[in-house]
C-alpha cells in the first residue's frame, strides 16, 4: 500500500471519511461535492485501494505470520 507516496494526506483522509459515511449509511454526497475534488480519484480509486488493503490483511492470521517468521529464522 503506497498511498502515502502517491497522494497527499488530505486525499487519503477524504476516502476514509467517505468509507465511514457509507458504513454508517449517511448521505454526505453534497458535502463531498462542495470540496471540489475529483470524486473518481478520491472516492473510487483510493477508497478501493484502502478496502483492498484491509481485505488482504484480514486473511493474514497470527498462525501464518508466525510461520513466515519461523521460516526467516531458519534461513540466514
Amino acid at each position: 500500500m503506497d498511498l502515502i507516496l502517491m497522494h497527499p494526506p488530505h486525499l487519503i483522509a477524504l476516502p476514509c471519511l467517505y468509507i465511514a459515511t457509507v458504513y454508517r449509511a449517511k448521505d454526505a454526497i453534497a458535502w463531498f461535492e462542495e470540496l471540489r475534488v475529483d470524486m473518481n480519484v478520491v472516492m473510487k480509486n483510493i477508497s478501493m485501494e484502502i478496502l483492498d488493503f484491509y481485505e488482504n490483511h484480514r486473511l493474514m492470521t497470527d498462525e501464518r505470520i508466525n510461520m513466515a517468521f519461523n521460516k526467516l529464522a531458519f534461513n540466514p
